[in-house]
């Protein structure tokens, strides 16, 4: 119904020559070729580090393919978003809808001459946002203390929250002094606790903090 009064370019598929009037028209093969010549103009002028505006064609269950103009690149799960994303299309939906204009940043571009559509074009979303560790970096200082609100509990520990997308880990040898059996055994998801930070190290991106500390 979008498409009631546009004009459009077509070719002629099929046409019915015995007077009843039948035509059939197809644009598959002219946006085909169209796709084509883009991507050849493209193919010149595409550099890493570049920021374009897509269009997200597809939602996959570990990133969205997103149109730059011809050629169709990908955003993996790792390069949307500076918060923790899950695995699957539902994950992916919550951050892209399909038809959705998009600014991106060209990571890396492989072309394969032999077979176009073996050529990889890798997008990042969260490139064109401000890096909250960094942020928190800047903020969070080693020995202060910090309240957070715990997203994930593992075997290891329990990762907690500080701020939108930054998160730090308490071991489990830093939930107690007690020793405890898995950290679920005394604290729950969701549940907001007080923390010191115990290291900070930005080139892994990692903070490590203990509860025990503040008892």
């Amino acid at each position: 119904s979008v498409m009631i009064g546009e004009k459009v370019t077509c070719q002629v598929a099929q046409l019915d020559k015995r007077g009843k009037g039948n035509i059939v028209l197809s644009r598959r093969d002219l946006l085909a070729a169209e796709r084509k010549d883009k991507a050849a103009k493209l193919k010149g002028s595409l550099n890493e580090g570049d920021t374009l505006d897509g269009t997200v064609r597809k939602i996959m269950p570990f990133g969205a393919f997103v149109d730059i103009g011809g050629v169709d690149g990908l955003v993996h799960i790792s390069d949307l978003s500076y918060d923790r994303v899950g695995f699957g299309e539902q994950a992916i939906g919550k951050h892209l809808k399909e038809g959705q204009q998009v600014k991106v940043r060209v990571l890396k571009v492989e072309w394969n001459d032999e077979d176009p559509k073996k050529s990889r074009i890798s997008l990042g979303v969260k490139q064109l946002a401000t890096d909250p560790f960094q942020t928190a970096v800047n903020d969070i200082k080693e020995g202060a203390e910090v309240g957070g609100r715990i997203t994930r509990l593992a075997d290891f520990g329990a990762f907690v929250e500080l701020a939108p997308g930054v998160e730090g880990l308490v071991h489990v040898s830093e939930i107690a002094w007690k020793r405890i059996g898995h950290p679920k055994d005394v604290l729950k998801e969701n549940e907001v606790v007080r923390c010191k930070v115990l290291k900070l190290d930005p080139g892994s991106r990692k903070i490590s903090l203990s509860i025990k500390a503040m008892t």
